[in-house]
């Protein structure tokens, strides 16, 4: 399989994609957390619940970015 195939390969492009977006949102939810740990002094289990809660919004999101770009 030559390389300019197998980067118009559907799946692999929603993979980089899928990539990108969660190392972005990744880098940004840690911080909101830390601030939101420090601000309000959450616990340990508090700011997992953060993180929790942010696995099902990014879900969402990808799943709207995806239809966006169609992919």
């Amino acid at each position: 399989m030559n390389l300019p195939k197998f980067l118009d390969n559907k799946i692999f492009r929603s993979f980089i994609i899928f990539s990108i977006f969660r190392a972005i949102y990744g880098f940004f939810i840690v911080i909101f957390a830390y601030y939101f740990s420090k601000a309000y002094e959450l616990n340990f289990f508090q700011t997992s619940l953060i993180f929790v809660i942010s696995v099902f919004i990014s879900r969402i999101g990808y799943k709207f970015f995806k239809n966006k770009l169609n992919l």
